[in-house]
């Protein structure tokens, strides 16, 4: 049996779920965009509306890294196939007044052959302390 799809499936997602957390860590909307199709759909919570296209995308990245300090990302892939993978991820900062947040969920991307995400979706919790 031959293992070498699968492995370059799993590397093309680690790929680009650790560029999606140094362009966090950066707090750098643009370079985070980038990394999604022009016209992809990103789910930032299932009660939102889905953001569409890079355009979009960056500005919410833009409005929810104002302010935030010290960022550190991490993750767990937990299942990847040809074209999707799922992880668990976790991100810590400070605000500008020094209070830490802690974040702390789960993702699933749908890459395209280049290695771009077409959909995105994610489901966090945060807890904010003083």
């Amino acid at each position: 049996m031959n293992d070498l799809p699968e492995r370059r499936s799993y590397q093309v997602f680690e790929n680009w779920i650790q560029a999606m957390g140094a362009a966090w860590e950066g707090r750098d909307a643009d370079r985070f965009a980038q990394l999604f199709t022009e016209n992809a759909h990103y789910y930032w919570t299932p009660f939102q509306e889905v953001l569409e296209g890079r355009g979009q995308i960056a500005d919410a990245v833009e409005k929810a890294v104002t302010g935030q300090r010290d960022v550190q990302f991490r993750y767990d892939v937990i299942d990847w196939s040809d074209r999707a993978g799922t992880a668990h991820w976790r991100c810590t900062f400070n605000r500008e007044n020094g209070d830490q947040v802690i974040v702390d969920g789960m993702l699933r991307a749908i890459l395209n052959e280049d290695g771009l995400c077409e959909e995105f979706r994610e489901w966090w919790h945060s807890n904010e302390s003083k």
